[in-house]
């Protein structure tokens, strides 16, 4: 097989792949057919690059959000009775003792 053969091929191949990761992370039709022109174009830069954004892009922190009652789904121990409770209640469910002190 000829060389520039097979620089067509693994240039194929490589835009259909990137167009389709593109596509399941979300990118817009127009920037994930940019990548993929990109890759059948020059396969030997464009795929390298392609992974180092998307790995930098997997690192990235989530967006913060609003604050989220993480207590609502511990379990925790009454101080008191020694019992489990679920949530954020302000008695204890067994012996009706104030779990929160202001």
């Amino acid at each position: 097989m000829s060389l520039h053969i097979l620089w067509i091929v693994f240039g194929l191949i490589g835009a259909i792949w990137i167009f389709w990761d593109t596509r399941n992370q979300g990118y817009t039709f127009p920037a994930s057919f940019r990548w993929a022109i990109g890759t059948f174009l020059v396969p030997a830069a464009v795929i390298p690059l392609y992974l180092m954004q998307s790995n930098l892009k997997s690192r990235q922190k989530p967006p913060r959000g609003k604050p989220q009652d993480v207590t609502s789904e511990m379990f925790q121990r009454c101080n008191y009775c020694g019992e489990f409770y679920q949530g954020n209640p302000e008695h204890c469910p067994k012996c009706k003792r104030l779990l929160k002190e202001d």
